[in-house]
């Protein structure tokens, strides 16, 4: 019979250190390879079906997820935040794939939830969305300062509307040339931003709509295909949280408790979540204390006990996210929705939806013909015994779209 081992990763850019432990017979290895395809082929090759993996929550772990998934028994994600609660002797690669190692065979691994390639695909083109929307603010902000640093000032919201358009034309002949031609890049590469921004929102529609839950979500006011989208690509399956307070821990929502000889005291929020959830929270809420209801009502009695409007905020999205747990768990509509702003939110959302399907069906073809043309360029080079013969893991998905355009 096998051994069983449990094996820890430390994964870095272009090195993994490994240990291989055995606590049935008291026995450990530890070795470092590189991350190169053929090193992490050889690697790979001597997993057993008995084998279990553990490695840390870190960029690039979900790839590393699905190499090991298929060989292994199992493959277990760590928390880093807490494991820095078992590893206190010095800090290396050393140490903590030991560590790694050791706490999955005990038992007592803090594993974070994995999520399935769909959903990672949805966080992938959020993070992207965030990073554009993160870029075109700081362009705009230093529109701003270029135009203060000149003595104008531009007292609108969007440097980008058509009214700031035409106020900065009218001014670009105040500016010296240096200061146009920056200027000028500066307000093409908003255009690009925009433009992307714009490609991506039918993307969005279409990923949206393989969630049901999208439509409850969009029940409640302040809430569109956008942030509902956020809210389930962030929470994934409700089902994993068995509390309405489990997923306000998750979300970083709770206040932090220090308490010691019966004496606590709570803080701050922990904000130990997703940010992107409570963005989506503290936006739905905005529009949410705006109208008569339970949600201004708590508002307004946190301000006048001048608690300030950040913290009124916080517990407003505190309680939505409550709503939300409930919602979703039972299937059930918002309890204070608005059934005429939540037929004409359905039916815009349908527009939009049969309007980004062709869309969305042109890129996929386009993307399937440029891999294609690249597929024909390797297969030429390749014939001609040319030192880039097309890659293993590429010959099944270029195998059918050969299939595709030749059928």
């Amino acid at each position: 019979m096998k051994i069983r081992r449990t094996i820890g990763l430390d994964i870095h850019r272009d090195r993994i250190y490994v240990t291989e432990l055995s606590i049935w017979d008291n026995s450990y290895k530890q070795y470092e390879i590189s991350t190169r395809e053929k090193d992490l082929e050889a690697f790979l090759a001597t997993l057993g079906k008995d084998d279990q993996v553990a490695l840390e929550a870190t960029r690039g772990s979900n790839y590393y997820v699905s190499r090991l998934a298929p060989l292994v028994a199992a493959v277990s994600v760590a928390n880093p935040a807490k494991l820095q609660f078992f590893s206190k002797n010095a800090k290396n690669d050393r140490n903590d794939s030991y560590c790694l190692a050791l706490l999955l065979a005990l038992g007592m691994l803090p594993t974070v939830w994995t999520p399935g390639p769909e959903i990672q695909q949805d966080r992938d083109l959020l993070n992207y969305r965030c990073s554009l929307v993160q870029d075109q603010i700081r362009i705009k902000n230093r529109v701003r300062a270029q135009m203060a640093e000149h003595g104008i000032v531009w007292d609108g919201s969007d440097i980008q509307s058509a009214c700031a358009q035409r106020f900065i034309l009218k001014l670009k002949h105040r500016l010296s040339p240096t200061s146009r031609e920056v200027l000028t890049n500066r307000l093409e590469q908003l255009e690009q931003i925009k433009q992307r921004l714009q490609r991506l929102e039918p993307v969005i529609e279409v990923r949206a709509a393989r969630w049901p839950e999208v439509a409850l979500l969009m029940t409640i006011r302040g809430i569109n295909v956008l942030t509902a989208f956020t809210i389930m690509a962030v929470i994934g399956r409700i089902d994993r949280f068995a509390t309405a307070d489990s997923l306000a821990n998750y979300a970083g929502l709770i206040p932090r408790q220090r308490s010691s000889a019966g004496k606590s005291r709570n803080g701050g929020i922990t904000k130990a979540g997703s940010k992107k959830l409570r963005w989506a929270l503290t936006e739905a809420v905005q529009s949410l204390c705006k109208m008569d209801g339970p949600f201004r009502n708590l508002c307004k009695r946190l301000e006048r006990k001048n608690k300030g409007k950040g913290i009124a905020a916080t517990a407003c999205a505190r309680k939505l996210l409550t709503a939300i747990w409930c919602m979703l768990t039972r299937g059930e509509s918002f309890r204070y929705a608005e059934s005429t702003l939540s037929e004409d939110k359905a039916q815009r959302r349908e527009r939009r939806l049969k309007a980004a399907h062709p869309f969305v069906e042109e890129q996929k073809k386009r993307h399937d013909q440029v891999i294609q043309g690249q597929l024909a360029l390797l297969q030429a080079l390749s014939s001609r015994r040319a030192l880039m013969p097309i890659p293993r893991q590429l010959e099944a998905t270029f195998g059918r779209l050969i299939t595709k355009a030749t059928g």
